[in-house]
């Protein structure tokens, strides 16, 4: 096995094995489709690299400036190539992200390497999948449900914030890092929110959103605000737009194994179960 740049002559290759693995490579295809193959002056940004052998790539992967390692592995790929050439880069491990079998053999090797990794956030996530149809009659708009624009930031912020503290996750990104994010996502038109008045009081986004699959990232309603059907109603909003605006056919997400009532609203709504999802974040 041999470890190199992914380069221009093997981008669409690359770009054809993580499509082979969509349900699971979200965040490499939107990373490299958004930011390219190397490392900018962006945080979510990195150099992606590839596993081959014999002249067939088995793994794509990029260590991102934020230190989350992405990564999409086929099976048998050897976990301390991968970390060698993550010693490479600029910015140390801090995280991991991808597909749970790709994940967890690079994860345990690299706590054997690394006794003193202790990550804020460690999840094997259950990943769901929902079959978007044009004629489904149970996804419909709200009326107190609208796409977030810019001038939304300041009622936004302190529910996203809430939504980190409440998982142990850490702010990571300075204000103007977060309302740098927040401008991109609203003019991509990712991210929903169900107001009462004036008051913000659920929210959910797309934290990857291609030609024809989304990914679901950041569902959240204050515990106060809880049970009052307010997620459901953002997300059954969120998918109908999922196909009338960005013509998706497709859409993932994942939750914690602990969650629940996460857990059964995705259930009720329609999400199949399909595997699981590594999410280890510092």
């Amino acid at each position: 096995m041999t470890v190199s740049m992914l380069c221009d002559g093997d981008l669409n290759q690359g770009m054809s094995f993580l499509e082979a693995h969509e349900e699971t490579s979200q965040f490499l295809i939107n990373n490299l489709k958004t930011h390219g193959p190397a490392e900018t002056s962006h945080h979510n940004s990195g150099n992606f690299k590839v596993i081959k052998e014999k002249g067939k790539i088995l793994g794509v992967y990029c260590l991102t400036k934020r230190g989350n390692l992405l990564a999409q592995f086929a099976a048998g790929v050897n976990p301390d190539i991968v970390i060698e050439s993550c010693k490479e880069e600029n910015y140390p491990i801090k995280g991991f992200i991808g597909d749970w079998s790709s994940v967890s053999p690079v994860l345990n090797r690299f706590k054997e390497i690394n006794g003193s990794f202790k990550p804020s956030y460690e999840s094997k996530e259950i990943l769901y999948k929902y079959d978007l149809k044009r004629n489904d009659s149970s996804l419909v708009h709200d009326q107190r449900v609208r796409l977030l624009k810019n001038s939304d930031f300041l009622i936004w912020n302190p529910l996203s914030l809430a939504y980190l503290k409440e998982l142990g996750l850490k702010d990571d990104l300075s204000e103007a890092q977060r309302k740098m994010d927040f401008d991109e996502r609203t003019k991509a038109k990712v991210w929903w929110g169900l107001f009462e008045g004036e008051e913000l009081r659920s929210i959910s986004a797309l934290n990857s959103c291609r030609e024809s699959v989304g990914q679901v990232g950041g569902v959240f309603t204050p515990k106060s605000l809880r049970r009052k059907g307010y997620s459901r109603s953002t997300m059954r909003h969120m998918l109908k737009d999922c196909i009338d605006i960005h013509k998706h056919r497709k859409n993932i997400l994942f939750t914690g194994e602990e969650d629940i009532p996460a857990q059964k609203l995705y259930e009720s709504l329609g999400y199949q179960n399909i595997g699981y999802f590594a999410l280890i974040l510092s």
